[in-house]
């Protein structure tokens, strides 16, 4: 038995390319014919029925005909030849930059271009087909995403931050929140990224709409009530549950050295902070309004007597009055490091009033009954 029976034997072409093939291309008259004869010859070579010459002669008749005048033959020749792999980069290159017509199949579906290649499209093209093909890849680099943020064209954006498959940098994100922050759509269409840096998203809040605003309900479940509370609270309530995402510290310290930049570090979001046992940021905040290192004023902060954080209080301009509740307050929230309560949660907010009512005892501490309430509001979770 012939031990290549086994094999299937290869279809049968439907067309075999000779020298006067070739010459019936190049002297036909008819785009329609010449489209035909293409048509097959891809088919051929996508389903690597050619082998040896007939293969490097059906890429001389794309070379040829991926210049030809009739726009039918040429859009033929990107839209058959997209998937292919194999296809020589020239061939896939010069398609990519004919007219938009031609240049989107290869531009949206070709895997022979590389980012170079794109990054050099997206730079030197002024076509928003173009530019919106390359946005809708299956993969999109940072890289190639960079290159198209530059652009700053808002269709672009909307497809590039729509597109799951695309990569953007923080710095990419930052950009287009900075150069599209009066874009709505713009806007929504960044909001329903998951895992956005913490610096875009309170850039976000900041300048929120009504539209994104709906978007962010969802997405973090606030309710109808919640979106219609005075404006600055709800913001400052949202940015607090951001920080309940297990954010790194350099997160959290850039996102204070921000929000401090932008006018936007409230003793009255620090104090929220608290209230929801984020330690880190409240330390952070403190060290941005003394002006101190972060790594200092968390020694000042970790110290259990009252000269470090009476010192670092005092130092950040915060009101002399409410040094000895947030001082309280302090403590009880580093005593709960670690408990099963959810910072956030209703639980958490119920043990730490309670914790710091008996720390209390029978002392007379102004603001005191403040804080304690602002605890127990400032839960959003059973």
């Amino acid at each position: 038995m012939n031990q290549n029976s086994t094999n299937p034997a290869p279809a049968p072409m439907d067309v075999i390319l000779t020298p006067m093939d070739v010459e019936r291309l190049l002297h036909d008259d008819s785009p329609d014919s010449r489209a035909s004869v293409l048509e097959k010859i891809v088919m051929n070579y996508n389903d690597e029925h050619f082998r040896g010459r007939e293969r490097d002669i059906a890429e001389q008749v794309f070379r040829l005909l991926m210049k030809d005048v009739a726009l039918r033959v040429r859009e033929t020749l990107a839209e058959r030849i997209k998937d292919n792999v194999n296809v020589p980069r020239d061939i896939v290159l010069h398609l990519a930059n004919d007219v938009e017509s031609v240049a989107n199949p290869v531009l949206i579906s070709s895997k022979v271009l590389s980012d170079a290649d794109l990054v050099s499209i997206v730079e030197k093209s002024h076509d928003m087909g173009k530019l919106l093909a390359i946005s809708k890849r299956e993969v999109v680099s940072h890289r190639v995403s960079d290159a198209l943020v530059e652009t700053r064209y808002a269709q672009v954006m909307t497809s590039l931050l729509s597109n799951d498959g695309a990569t953007l940098t923080d710095r990419a994100f930052e950009k287009i929140a900075e150069d599209f922050r009066n874009d709505n759509a713009v806007i929504e269409a960044m909001a329903q990224k998951p895992k956005l840096p913490i610096t875009v998203v309170e850039r976000i809040i900041s300048q929120v709409s009504a539209a994104v605003a709906q978007e962010l309900k969802g997405q973090y479940k606030l309710s109808d009530g919640e979106l219609a509370k005075d404006t600055s609270h709800a913001r400052e309530d949202f940015m607090v549950r951001l920080l309940e995402n297990d954010l790194h510290d350099d997160e959290i310290e850039a996102l204070v050295a921000q929000m401090a930049a932008e006018d936007r570090l409230t003793p009255s979001i620090v104090m929220t902070a608290l209230c929801r046992g984020q330690i880190a940021f409240f330390t952070m905040a403190l060290a941005s309004f003394a002006g101190i290192p972060v790594i200092n004023a968390k020694k000042l902060v970790a110290d259990r007597g009252e000269h470090g954080f009476n010192g670092l209080y005092q130092k950040s301009g915060l009101p002399d009055t409410m040094m000895d509740a947030m001082r309280l307050l302090l403590r009880a929230v580093q005593d709960m490091v670690g408990d099963s309560a959810i910072p956030g949660s209703m639980l958490y907010a119920n043990r730490l009033a309670e914790r710091v009512i008996v720390s209390a005892g029978s002392q007379q501490i102004e603001y005191l009954p403040y804080f304690i309430a602002l605890v127990r509001q400032n839960q959003h979770r059973s």
